[in-house]
């Protein structure tokens, strides 16, 4: 299995000399002229004199020919205009579109120039993620042929190396590291990350850390008892060992217990693939639906990152809830009653909505583990529905239970995503919300969509998870990351959303 990483002074650099002459070429993220950002001294009036040229600099990237950079190439990447309403995104973007055009232009060794700005405190880590995603392959490709794009990368901020620089520079390599862990999975094809292919690649990815210790429940008996939902969706594709359910349990432990001041329960859906069951999904909707394991992806992701920067004061367990929704003569159908772990019946009312039965038991065992654990908050992580997409467009929806929402917890992650260039939303859980779960016919205890709804349906279905999963009951703090329009869809690559969001609101990254 080939690797792609980043490894500080083996083939990343930090670089205080712009014309250093192991690079190919500098890439230079240009800032509106208004905002007076100071430039490297050498090329200040280089760049003034383009500008004159070509005013097209400020608007996409341009490669030129320079004797004041390495390699004689510079390229210049516009952020664009920046008003009150934008976010650190523009830095991103523009680095990753710098880093894309020197890779077209033949650059193996680019060097990028990423300066401190004050209106974006988090400007030069979000613009080092940046660059590093343009350097993104495939699992599938890196598998299937040497496709190594660079030789080494540098990084340039000031004319000497900071100790504050280098900690940004390593910060961004270990979440880089615990994206492109989270990227694979999510966007392997149907059988490349089927359940049992995501157990061994987790599996060998954390192979030798200390700090963290997997469970991995496969008796499809056990998986029938303990997480009867879970089962339901996958009983068409329980006939191929491969694609048959798989709970993933990652458990990160810092070294030393009596620091820890929060317990974090993660759990991703991880639907390797969506059919829609026996509701097929029709008019080519099925096309993409590889992606529906992207919660389950970004939870392994956000354990990739604490086994790295190992935060001293997390306790953090991670559930993927790995199954298939196939269609066969086994498939769960409409009307059937299932019983969930918490014991509340279930109604099936449209197979197509099996993310929050995939979840809806480990969601109940995460309750149930929170009640002995120190300051606990439970997550669910899913590309749940296509409203969160159709509301927010490619932005998170972050919904809190009331428990949650006293701490104003879904606030503060919109607070850390706009500092780290993944948006998130925020929505209200309403009464109304829950009560739309409630059973419809005699003896239901919940019916699992309500099919006449017209609105309100990311919000209907945190207030389903909330209800089958126990949180309300033990007054425990709960919050529900719809990723649907964040995730990243064909043929864009996985954004792998929200681990950024979260190591930042959590404190994970090294101060």
């Amino acid at each position: 299995m080939l690797v792609q990483e980043f490894k500080l002074y083996e083939n990343i650099f930090i670089e205080t000399n712009i014309q250093a002459a192991n690079y190919d070429g500098v890439i230079l993220i240009l800032y509106p002229q208004e905002m007076d950002v100071g430039l490297p001294r050498h090329i200040n009036s280089f760049i003034d004199n383009v500008s004159k040229l070509d005013k097209h600099i400020y608007k996409v990237p341009t490669v030129w020919n320079c004797d004041y950079v390495s390699g004689g190439r510079l390229v210049l990447s516009p952020t664009g205009k920046i008003t009150p309403y934008h976010d650190v995104s523009v830095i991103k973007d523009a680095a990753k579109k710098g880093m894309a055009r020197a890779l077209d232009a033949g650059m193996k060794k680019p060097l990028l120039v990423i300066e401190n700005v004050v209106n974006f405190p988090d400007g030069q880590l979000v613009g080092i993620l940046g660059a590093l995603e343009a350097m993104y392959v495939p699992l599938q490709i890196r598998e299937f042929k040497d496709s190594k794009n660079f030789i080494h990368i540098g990084f340039h901020s000031d004319e000497k190396i900071t100790e504050a620089f280098e900690r940004v520079v390593r910060n961004a390599l270990a979440l880089e590291r615990s994206r492109i862990f989270a990227r694979d999975i999510a966007g392997g094809d149907p059988e490349r990350m089927a359940p049992a292919k995501i157990v061994e690649y987790v599996k060998h990815s954390f192979a030798g850390d200390t700090n963290i210790s997997i469970n991995v429940i496969e008796d499809q008996g056990v998986i029938a008892k303990e997480y009867p939902l879970l089962a339901a969706v996958s009983r068409a594709a329980n006939n191929v060992e491969r694609h048959k359910a798989r709970v993933v349990e990652i458990n990160y432990n810092p070294s030393i217990p009596s620091r820890v001041i929060e317990t974090l329960l993660l759990v991703g859906k991880g639907v390797t693939y969506d059919t829609g069951g026996a509701d097929v999904k029709i008019s080519g909707r099925m096309a993409g639906m590889s992606r529906d394991k992207s919660g389950a992806a970004a939870v392994a992701g956000f354990l990739k990152a604490c086994s790295i920067l190992k935060p001293p004061h997390l306790k953090v367990t991670g559930v993927l809830c790995l199954c298939r929704n196939s269609i066969g003569e086994d498939s769960y159908v409409a009307d059937e009653l299932l019983i969930s772990r918490s014991g509340k019946s279930v109604r099936v009312t449209n197979t197509d909505a099996e993310g929050r039965l995939a979840m809806a038991d480990s969601v109940f065992k995460c309750s149930e583990i929170a009640l002995k654990e120190l300051n606990p908050h439970i997550y669910t992580i899913a590309t749940l529905t296509g409203h969160a997409r159709a509301c927010y467009g490619n932005y998170t929806a972050a919904m809190d239970n009331h428990s949650a929402k006293a701490t104003n917890h879904s606030g503060k992650l919109q607070f850390s995503g706009s500092r780290m260039a993944e948006g998130i939303e925020v929505s209200t859980v309403r009464a109304e919300d829950l009560a739309i779960n409630n059973g419809k016919c005699k003896g239901d205890d919940l019916v699992q969509y309500d099919t006449d709804a017209k609105c309100r349906n990311h919000q209907l279905a945190a207030g389903f998870l909330i209800k089958v999963g126990g949180v309300e009951e033990n007054n425990i703090k709960y919050t529900h990351l719809d990723i649907a329009g964040g995730a990243g869809c064909f043929p864009e690559e996985p954004t792998a959303v929200p681990i950024l969001t979260l190591c930042h609101a959590h404190k994970v990254l090294t101060m």
